[in-house]
């Protein structure tokens, strides 16, 4: 998954243990549902706390420097 969301402009993301069983309903709901609304709202919302991360790191550095 990392590769395509890199592959596509977008940053690698992690899915914490306390998230896998969240994670793995989104699978769930698109596999017996065709629902990827679930999945990729979950993937969306780690994205946008991993972006939240990055520029966090280079506010941090420009106030450094």
């Amino acid at each position: 998954m990392n590769y395509q969301l890199l592959a596509n402009g977008f940053l690698p993301i992690s899915i914490a243990k306390e998230s896998r069983l969240d994670y793995f309903n989104t699978l769930e709901a698109y596999a017996v549902h065709r629902d990827l609304e679930p999945f990729a709202d979950m993937i969306a919302s780690l994205e946008e706390e991993q972006l939240d991360r990055y520029l966090g790191m280079i506010e941090r550095q420009r106030e450094q420097q």
